[in-house]
């Protein structure tokens, strides 16, 4: 019984564990930190968007991207047409950026905390498959976050992105 008190009190004592930094004078130079998550993706309801601040993208998430499912060629046309959300330079997203949306943590969907609109179906990258088989390009199924390779005539969902990826 002893044993299970004393397991119990270190499981709580990290997973509550501050650390407290003190100044030299003092108590007004007392400081108590918290270590906190980055929250690397924002939500901006009003514009159907989702930001990652650590990649620099910027990700579509209205109720499109849970719909329109279209071949590769169609979806890349719709990225480069689309208009959203006061910009009009969107584009198919390369499959490292794709993934870096990707939780493997996480089943149907497996998708980072933030996104409204997804379907745990496939959604096209515009990278190339880079075996022989041209006909087969890649893309993510966002039920279980792995990559496939798809007959680019089958249809898939679309996830336009837009802006620099900075990792």
């Amino acid at each position: 019984m002893m044993k299970l008190l004393i397991t119990f009190t270190l499981i709580l004592t990290t997973l509550f564990s501050y650390e407290i930094v003190l100044g030299k004078s003092s108590n007004k130079d007392k400081k108590v930190t918290e270590s906190k998550p980055k929250i690397a993706l924002v939500r901006d309801d009003s514009k159907e968007l989702v930001i990652d601040k650590n990649t620099g993208l910027m990700w579509q998430d209205n109720i499109d991207a849970k719909t329109i499912r279209k071949n590769r060629k169609d979806a890349k046309q719709y990225c480069r047409s689309l208009v959203f959300a006061g910009y009009d330079d969107w584009y198919l997203p390369r499959l490292k950026e794709l993934k870096s949306i990707v939780d493997e943590s996480k089943y149907d969907p497996a998708i980072k905390f933030g996104f409204k609109n997804i379907q745990s179906y496939h959604y096209w990258t515009s990278s190339p498959n880079l075996s022989a088989n041209i006909i087969n390009v890649i893309n993510i199924d966002f039920k279980n976050g792995q990559t496939y390779k798809t007959n680019r005539r089958g249809r898939c969902n679309i996830r336009c992105v837009r802006g620099k990826y900075n990792l």
